[in-house]
């Protein structure tokens, strides 16, 4: 995220799309990740991969973390459970969103809503996925949404990402610490994912401190790829849920680049909010 209008950034010096990695000392990735990524539905965003990534991934479980997330996409029943724990969450939300299966008809095509309004939803709806629950529905692509008499509705991929609870803890403190001004709490949170030390990269990653945020693709890819070269050079390994995170934020940058609005990412943040003392757990249970 880049602050103001779209000012230039100091990461954006960075090359802006660097390609999938050809490290000598990870053949493997090159054969295997580099190609399956490349031909995947995620494809489209092989491209904003830094070169640095694989050199501090664990080899075999970021392996089997991107073989989980295909496979998770071939399980209807689990894409079923995925909507259903999503909805209900949403149900007890404060988010005017709506979710439907990728199948569902779609009644209008054309978005209704204000660009500004959309991305706050949006940016809203990406918070809410990290903070509840356990499962995670990472497409959020423009076409998976339509505005449709007022209300937003969602139609996710079965892109589904279902967290390491030594990854999103960390995760939901960071910025909980960030958006919520406890500095020791941000602290930690860097700190049980190894990223002390780019402690300054988040910080003008989650805009510095001003309310008014741009979100930049070409920003996106410059500040992890800053991230994973400090990382490496402090020959820090980095958690295989990055990969699923990435993917997430990937969709998320390229929805609201095009939508060329600025967004109040702290009340977005507080929109996800839970409405009780808990930001995690399991799905809250249907009603009888």
């Amino acid at each position: 995220m880049s602050p103001g209008s779209g000012l230039p950034h100091p990461l954006e010096a960075a090359p802006a799309r660097t390609g999938i990695a050809r490290a000598a000392a990870c053949p493997y990735f090159d054969n295997m990740i580099g190609k399956l990524l490349g031909g995947s539905e995620f494809g489209q965003w092989a491209s904003f991969v830094s070169p640095a990534f694989f050199e501090v991934m664990p080899t075999r479980a970021l392996w089997q973390r991107f073989r989980t997330l295909l496979h998770n996409g071939r399980d209807p029943r689990l894409y079923a459970r995925a909507l259903d724990e999503r909805a209900r969450w949403l149900a007890r939300a404060r988010l005017p969103v709506s979710l439907a299966a990728r199948s569902a008809p779609t009644r209008a095509a054309a978005d209704g809503q204000p660009p500004g309004a959309r991305a706050a939803t949006v940016v809203a709806l990406y918070f809410h996925q990290l903070l509840h629950g356990e499962l995670s529905l990472i497409d959020l692509r423009q076409p998976a949404f339509t505005s449709e008499a007022g209300q937003l509705v969602w139609r996710p991929a079965a892109w589904i990402a279902s967290w390491d609870t030594s990854f999103i803890e960390p995760l939901r403190a960071i910025y909980a610490g960030f958006y919520g001004g406890d500095t020791a709490g941000f602290r930690a949170g860097l700190a049980a994912l190894n990223l002390q030390h780019v402690e300054d990269v988040f910080q003008q990653h989650f805009g510095g401190g001003e309310r008014a945020v741009r979100f930049e693709v070409r920003h996106f890819v410059a500040t992890f790829h800053q991230v994973f070269v400090r990382c490496r050079d402090a020959k820090t390994r980095l958690h295989p849920d990055f990969l699923l995170l990435g993917l997430y934020l990937a969709s998320l940058y390229d929805h609201l680049e095009r939508l060329g609005a600025t967004v109040d990412v702290a009340a977005a943040f507080e929109l996800a909010r839970p409405l009780d003392a808990t930001h995690a757990g399991r799905a809250p249970q249907p009603q009888a």
